[in-house]
């Protein structure tokens, strides 16, 4: 099962959704509206819905989970902890990115705090993952890739990169890593299991 969960931002779902035979579509909060002007039925809705109108919500959702407006976690947060269970292959999460900046910044420590349920973040023009394992990055789409050490300590190393390391010590908040090129058929990314932020951008 692929979970595809739509958030409220700036709606590049529409733009960029591919149909998956074993999707799973979640909405959370005003995000179920883009997933209703598709045309697809919600299969669960999360959220304290204070952008939507309950009705109307409850119309076009399968099941809806809703949660109060004053709590701890975010609502795509909370969305994620509701489709853990279900065991999914992968987790892509839209509309996170654009639109306010602190939603984006929450969206992504998400990604990272959840990186074992393989969270991916997608807009129009990038994609977001965290890796902890050596990964070959095939050449695509994507033109630039940046890499950002999550973790203290993380040793890394690029090959059939333009720019390419050998065993550096990429500690957080270095940009040493950023906007590097494919020359080849892919590049390699190997480092010592720690966990690292992958951003590929047209």
């Amino acid at each position: 099962m692929i979970v595809k969960i739509v958030s409220a931002g700036i709606n590049s779902f529409k733009k960029i959704y591919r149909y998956d035979a074993d999707e799973f579509l979640v909405g959370v909060d005003g995000g179920i509206y883009n997933i209703v002007e598709k045309g697809l039925k919600v299969d669960l809705a999360v959220g304290d819905f204070d952008s939507c109108n309950i009705e109307e919500v409850i119309m076009h959702c399968t099941k809806v989970k809703f949660f109060p407006e004053k709590k701890d976690k975010g609502d795509l947060e909370l969305a994620i902890q509701e489709i853990i269970p279900m065991n999914a292959r992968r987790i892509e999460i839209y509309n996170a990115t654009g639109g306010r900046i602190d939603h984006f910044i929450a969206a992504l420590n998400v990604a990272i705090k959840y990186s074992a349920y393989n969270v991916e973040i997608f807009d129009d023009r990038n994609y977001i993952r965290v890796i902890s394992e050596n990964t070959v990055l095939k050449k695509d789409k994507y033109k630039y890739y940046s890499f950002f050490a999550i973790e203290a300590d993380t040793v890394l190393s690029l090959s059939g990169f333009e720019y390419q390391l050998k065993d550096y010590h990429l500690r957080p908040f270095n940009n040493l890593c950023l906007s590097n090129e494919i020359v080849g058929d892919e590049g390699v990314v190997e480092f010592n299991g720690k966990k690292l932020l992958v951003i590929a951008t047209l």
